[in-house]
């Protein structure tokens, strides 16, 4: 009967993985009544945990707190004090979403004195910020930030990223109540140098993830970023505000870029090649020798540095490049069909096979160009584009 007890339980915990919580739930009630009938008072225990932790999934605190509390007794009782401080943890979770966050408080330094006791540096964590929460929920941001500085230290101490990064954008978070956004920048790049130290010790080789394991918002918290050098491949940045980013020499091959702003952005010599730029913000930024063989439909360039950089086979109708510099940039077979080119300077630009149709080109400037015939010159004039001699 205990195998038949122990299935059902693995059985529940796939189901509750895979968010079936309903179908977990009834599986841990029928391993319970087993383990009841068969007098094992410590699977009984383990067993009412689970249920708990799937009556909260499904939102239902009242009867996950009954069930806590029956497995905080059945620890007590054999003396289980593993089971009694994962028991005191969850009761003091569940009373957090409930905010009573005095009652939370209660439980979890019970939990936290049990793990201090075992030494457990790995509950020790999950103690302290669940501390952190509660006291934050309060309003008690000195013992917030300071539940949170020990969780950071013991998860720096046993190398546990995750909890490095859970622990500083708590921190943020604190420091964005109190209304200090100093801190709060400083705290965000520390977030992201561990993010990169991961890159470097190939934790991995996706940032996407790597950032998200350290509570990294890619919408929100890279922008005045230093990202240079970094393999950026597949990331997905749509809709991100990137304003002053450094992003010199990244591999943002294939990234998604859409609708991001990246004013003011560094993407000198970066490799945007089939990067999504739809509509994307790039005025002011910096993208001299960038290889920019993409799509840019609609992309705002304005006064943006594009010297030297690759447009070749480029896709830009629509496109904003007021005073853009393009200076010994190559368009070659280009499409810049309705894009407006105004002040931008062409100089030494390659333009073989560029469409350039319905393009504004008031007070353009060209010079030296390849690709430029005699008609195509004096069309390009008449529509308000200027030659150097």
């Amino acid at each position: 009967m205990t195998e038949i007890a122990d299935k059902l339980v693995k059985q529940g915990i796939y189901q509750y993985q895979n968010n079936q919580f309903e179908s977990a739930l009834e599986c841990w009630q029928k391993a319970l009544a087993i383990y009841q009938k068969i007098s094992n008072r410590r699977k009984q225990g383990a067993a009412l945990g689970n249920i708990g932790v799937a009556y909260e999934a499904l939102s239902n605190y009242q009867l996950a707190i009954e069930s806590y509390q029956q497995h905080l007794n059945i620890a007590r009782e054999i003396k289980d004090r593993e089971g009694e401080a994962k028991a005191l943890g969850n009761l003091g979770n569940a009373y957090y979403f409930l905010e009573n966050y005095q009652q939370a408080i209660k439980y979890q330094q019970q939990h936290l004195a049990i793990t201090e006791e075992t030494l457990d540096e790995f509950a020790i964590q999950e103690a302290c910020s669940s501390l952190g929460i509660a006291y934050h929920g309060l309003g008690e941001f000195s013992l917030a930030q300071q539940y949170y500085q020990r969780q950071l230290a013991i998860a720096k101490k046993i190398d546990n990223f995750t909890s490095q990064g859970d622990a500083l954008f708590n921190l943020r978070l604190v420091y964005e109540s109190m209304g200090d956004r100093r801190k709060v920048e400083e705290l965000k790049h520390q977030q992201i140098a561990i993010a990169k130290e991961l890159l470097s010790k190939q934790f991995g080789n996706n940032f996407t993830e790597i950032a998200q394991t350290v509570a990294l918002n890619f919408t929100e918290d890279f922008a005045g970023s230093d990202l240079s050098g970094i393999d950026l491949q597949y990331t997905n940045f749509v809709g991100a505000n990137l304003q002053k980013t450094n992003f010199s020499n990244a591999n943002l091959t294939l990234a998604d870029l859409s609708g991001a702003n990246l004013s003011g952005a560094n993407l000198s010599q970066a490799n945007l090649c089939n990067t999504n730029l739809r509509d994307a913000k790039l005025l002011g930024a910096n993208l001299a020798g960038a290889d920019l063989r993409t799509k840019l439909p609609r992309a705002d360039m304005s006064n943006a540095n594009l010297s030297s950089a690759d447009l070749s086979s480029a896709y830009l109708p629509n496109a904003k490049l007021v005073n853009v510099d393009l200076s010994n940039a190559s368009l070659e077979n280009a499409d810049l069909s309705r894009v407006n080119l105004s002040g931008a300077n062409l100089r030494g630009a390659n333009l073989k096979r560029a469409d350039l149709k319905e393009a504004i080109l008031e007070k353009a400037i060209f010079g030296e160009n390849q690709g430029i015939s005699e008609n195509k010159r004096q069309e390009l004039v008449a529509g308000g584009a200027f030659f150097e001699v």
